[in-house]
Order: C-alpha cells, then structure tokens, then sequence
C-alpha cells in the first residue's frame, strides 16, 4: 500500500513495504530516482544494522543480517495519517527475530513544512534496552549522478572509509563535488563528528536539497557505474569493518533504547535555485 501527503510545495508517497519514501515531487516534479539496474530502490529505511553487514554476536549466538538490517524487507503499518503528516509502524516478529533476536516497536513519521520534509524515527523497546543503528538512504535525482556537496560550516570531520575502522581527520572541509568518479574511488563516503550545520547538495540542474540533522555520521554515495541520482545519508551508526567488535552492544555509534522509547530526526528540503 502506497500512501500519499501533499502541501502546497511538496508531495510525497511513502509505502508500507519497507516504511520508505518512493516519491519526493517538488510543485509537482518528481525529485526522487525512481530507480533502474543501477539502484533499483528509493530510499532505505536502515534498521537495525547498516550497510553489508559481517556476522555479529548478541549473548555468544551468531547472526547473519541482511543489507541494511530487517525494516526494508518488512511491511509496516499506517498508525495514522492526515493531510501532511503520516506514522507507519513495525513490530518485530518470528521474521525480524531470525537476524535481529530482540522484540521492538519502529515507527517513522513524515510531515511537510513548506519546501521541507521531516524524517523521525522511533525505537521502542519490549522487553529490556536493546542496541541497535538507525538511519535514512534518501536518493534524490542528481543528472549525471553529480552533485556539488557545501557545508554551511567549514568542517573538520573524521572521515571513516569504508571497510577501516581507522578514522582519518580532514581539516577545513567546505565542498566537494560527489560523482562517478569520486564514488570510483571511496565507495561510500563517510563522515563522522559534523557540527550540526546544514549540508547542501547543489545538481547541474539547479535544485539545491538541504539536509539537517544531529547524526553522528553522514555518508554520502551513489553507484559509480552509473545512475542519475545521489544519496547523502544520515545515520545514527556506520558500516561494519573489520576491526570491529563483534558483539552488538559494542559496536561504534551503538544506540540503546528502553520501554521509554527513542527517537532520531532529519530533514530534508527541496528548492528550486
């Protein structure tokens, strides 16, 4: 089931299998990849795990997760909906429990402010604290795979590549430009230790989308074999490597949510510039 909320600005269809964004149009044209061989998907709701994933451990039992964790091989349910605003839920069961062997609540809210979209994510936990990461994959149309990444404050972030759980320091960050070539040689480009301030990414056509969040990592990608569209990703965890440690709770970035509940926000908005 696909559902649909839509302002005066921005129109947005999120479906209940995977609980993701499919459609982001912006005074009616489509702004988000609507996918092909080069990524068929849209956006990802990543839960509880992010990336291709090695085996991990919880309590000396092994389990094998898929790409990005259970959420986007899952239905959700619509809690409740309204002209701009949408929450979908998932509880987990006998499925979730076979690479995520915890019983939780995830609902993900969507409501539009002018040009804008928010994103919240909330963990609830069944039974005891459980650990988990979360985080978004919105792919948003880019020609030619390309945009210009600038940050709002010149940053100087640790940047993890992927596969290395060695952090590097970069010094002065301001832009960069992400394309088939810069994703050639990083892969993933990922980010750690941003200050909080916005993060643009500017496309040949002239749209600029704004991103904003307090995550403690971005990543940024896009298939470098081709596809016209970019990913700038906001995670509250990061990809596995392989010097890190096994057991879930120890993992970097690890969060840990209760009965009380947690949540995790960002938002993303679309101009014409």
């Amino acid at each position: 089931m696909v559902y649909t909320i839509k302002n005066e600005f921005l129109e947005i269809s999120v479906t209940d299998a995977g609980g993701n964004m499919i459609s982001v149009k912006y005074l009616g044209e489509e702004r988000q990849w609507q996918g092909n061989e080069f990524w068929k998907s849209q956006d990802v709701v990543i839960f509880p795990i992010i990336g291709h994933a090695g085996e991990y451990t919880v309590g000396g039992k092994t389990y094998k997760p898929k790409s990005h964790g259970v959420a986007r091989y899952s239905v959700f349910e619509l809690c409740n909906i309204n002209s701009d605003t949408l929450t979908l839920k998932l509880v987990s069961d006998a499925f979730t429990r076979q690479t995520y062997p915890y019983d939780f609540e995830l609902s993900i809210t969507y409501k539009l402010e002018k040009t804008t979209v928010h994103i919240t994510y909330t963990v609830v936990s069944k039974n005891g604290e459980i650990p988990f990461y979360v985080g978004g994959h919105p792919g948003m149309y880019a020609p030619g795979g390309e945009a210009v990444i600038e940050f709002e404050n010149e940053e100087s972030p640790l940047l993890y590549p992927v596969g290395n759980s060695e952090a590097v320091r970069l010094d002065k960050l301001k832009s960069f430009i992400a394309n088939k070539d810069f994703f050639r040689e990083c892969k993933t480009f990922q980010l750690a230790r941003l200050s909080g301030g916005n993060i643009y990414a500017l496309t040949r056509d002239g749209y600029r989308y704004t991103y904003k969040s307090d995550c403690p990592v971005f990543a940024f990608w896009s298939n470098e074999e081709g596809g016209d569209y970019i990913c700038v990703e906001p995670w509250w965890g990061i990809n596995d490597s392989e010097g890190a440690p096994k057991e879930l709770k120890d993992k970097p970035f690890i969060n840990f949510a209760d009965e009380i509940g947690k949540s995790f926000s960002y938002s993303l908005t679309v101009d014409k510039i």
